[in-house]
């Protein structure tokens, strides 16, 4: 009687062990859907189709602009046509985080590693507030000859610098961005908030900012390739970091890619600022950049998802696109 006792017992727990088990498997199942979460909004802004114009007129008929909304109840999604207007009158209070990617990828890549850079950084935290991700993709598919090929893209972060400045121009002021950049995307990125604080890019830039006043970004640069000095003030993106709440630089004194960057260009044999970090910053911009060294997770691969997978890296990610503690700036 007592064997027969104790072997109900062990049935009974086991059952409730297997039920609180299949609980938590269908609370995560219903959470994600392909790990994409349902209270999260996914776009893609594309401004391939203009080429290298910064033309206000010609961006806003000439930027395409998708969503990858739900099809069902179900939560399965698929990307369909959208506009800017839709993307600039979403909810302000939501934080949005713009996702550029790095060089050699087309449209359909640049869909698909946004989308897995986004199941990277949501994937523990499936009850957090909702987040806008914004896909940035600019003209960066192979072309041949692979010194050519990186030559012509260096090039091309300049104009789209300016026009993803003319994109975060539109939203609303007091929207909170994080924006994060891999490779020439980081680059991308630090042109871009240098327009925002009324720089240029050579001669490209925005006439007038619709919203001079903003709310700086948070901005997380994962192998960065623009030069070691051009976050210094009077240099090529000196006025960035007037527009930064917070910087995350994530370097790699190993990865081949930052060790041959000066191949990109004609000029000297500069640095990358993802190799060792920067080797010229005011007291400023140093206060507000934190520095991690993932060499010895990466390597010396030039991968966005290995760097992604280094540790500390998405958590990152998540807290600055979380924080809400950030005084609006004005454009010099």
């Amino acid at each position: 009687m007592t064997r027969a006792l104790a072997d109900f017992r062990l049935t009974l727990c086991a059952a409730v062990l297997v039920a609180l088990a299949s609980h938590g498997t269908l609370t995560q199942a219903s959470a994600f859907a392909s790990g994409i979460r349902a209270q999260d909004e996914i776009i893609l802004v594309n401004v391939r189709p203009v080429g290298s114009c910064c033309d206000p007129a010609v961006l806003a008929s000439g930027v395409r602009v998708e969503s990858y909304q739900a099809l069902d109840d179900s939560g399965r999604r698929r990307w369909q046509a959208s506009n800017l207007d839709s993307v600039v009158a979403a909810d302000p209070s939501v934080s949005t985080v713009i996702f550029v990617h790095g060089n050699r990828l087309t449209n359909w890549d640049a869909k698909c590693e946004g989308l897995a850079a986004y199941r990277c950084i949501v994937r523990q935290c499936a009850d957090a507030a909702p987040i806008r991700f914004v896909i940035f993709s600019w003209p960066a598919a192979q072309i041949s000859g692979p010194l050519k090929d990186v030559r012509v893209k260096a090039a091309r972060t300049r104009p789209a610098g300016c026009q993803l400045a003319w994109i975060v121009d539109r939203l609303p002021a007091e929207t909170p961005i994080t924006m994060v950049g891999f490779s020439f995307g980081a680059r991308i990125v630090t042109g871009s908030l240098n327009i925002l604080a009324g720089g240029n890019a050579g001669s490209m830039g925005l006439a007038e900012l619709e919203h001079p006043h903003r709310r700086p970004a948070n901005v997380v640069l994962l192998a960065a390739a623009l030069n070691s000095d051009w976050l210094c003030p009077g240099h090529c993106h000196g006025q960035a970091m007037t527009m930064v709440n917070r910087m995350v630089l994530v370097n790699n004194c190993a990865d081949r890619a930052m060790k041959y960057y000066h191949f990109s260009t004609t000029c000297g044999r500069p640095q990358a600022l993802g190799l060792c970090g920067p080797t010229c910053i005011d007291p400023a911009g140093a206060s507000k950049t934190v520095e991690l060294n993932v060499s010895r997770y990466v390597g010396s691969e030039h991968n966005l998802f290995r760097y992604l997978s280094a540790p500390g890296v998405t958590s990152e990610i998540r807290q600055l696109a979380s924080a809400d503690d950030v005084a609006v700036v004005a454009a010099n």
